[in-house]
């Protein structure tokens, strides 16, 4: 099957990259849910327990909820790495192991720093710059990362890569970042109802229930849909632009 016809003419479909998100999901979700809960969930809470001791305690400021922060930044671009392989290899038909994907988050590591501090900072500087550029820069350098896990691109080249990928699909990868955003708000909302009562109970500070639970669920969450999401958009951005499959993008693994 040619990538024409396997993707509609050229045309990302949303309906798909969002059906393939929740297969992926499903077949690996005790991999994923581990590998979430050590690298984003555990630090999440971590944060959220800094940050209700702090501002329980009338403190607006303190450096140790900053600096988990940072570092459950730096742990949230080991876990990208991680799931990008494992969903990889999953479209390609195997099972990636828990070790694999740690090792592939691990060695990409520093590189993958060297994409987030490019990419958000030019998207900060483009949204300084009236906000629309900014979105513009977020959505065409969407796939800089898997680009780099797949095809070891190289810091720059894998944001020349993405640009490539996502052109003449960039709308409908918008319509998709709007999805992305309207589930967080609606896991925010679900989580949020059970630490309602609590929230009450600690006034204007932060609740056991939100720092402990509803935090850490939502960055397990949003992480899981964000990486595997990205990972599966920049498969089929493959299939429209190069006519590669799965079975040729995870070859690069072996």
């Amino acid at each position: 099957m040619t990538a024409s016809t396997a993707t509609g003419g050229g045309a990302l479909d949303i309906g798909r990259v969002i059906q393939q998100l929740f297969q992926v999901l499903g077949r690996n979700f005790v991999t994923f849910l581990f590998l979430a809960a050590l690298l984003a969930g555990l630090p999440g809470l971590l944060v959220g327990l800094l940050q209700m001791s702090f501002v329980n305690r009338g403190q607006l400021f303190a450096w140790q909820p900053t600096v988990a922060g940072l570092a459950a930044s730096l742990l949230g671009l080991i876990l990208q790495g991680t799931i990008i392989y494992g969903t990889v290899t999953d479209l390609n038909g195997r099972r990636a192991g828990l070790a694999d994907c740690l090792s592939v988050g691990l060695r990409s590591f520093l590189p993958l720093l060297g994409i987030g501090i490019l990419l958000y900072g030019g998207v900060f500087v483009g949204t300084i710059l009236f906000v629309v550029p900014g979105i513009m820069l977020g959505i065409a350098w969407c796939v800089a990362v898997p680009a780099y896990v797949v095809e070891q691109t190289g810091i720059l080249g894998s944001f020349g890569r993405s640009l490539e990928l996502t052109r003449g699909n960039r709308w409908r990868i918008f319509g998709l970042f709007v999805i992305y955003i309207v589930a967080v708000l609606i896991l925010e909302l679900v989580t949020g109802v059970f630490s309602s009562a609590a929230s009450v109970g600690a006034g204007a500070g932060i609740s056991l229930v939100q720092a402990v639970i509803v935090r850490p669920l939502i960055g397990i969450g949003a992480a899981l849909i964000g990486t595997v999401g990205a990972a599966v958009l920049y498969v089929d951005l493959r299939q429209i632009k190069d006519g590669v499959g799965p079975e040729g993008l995870a070859a690069i693994f072996d």
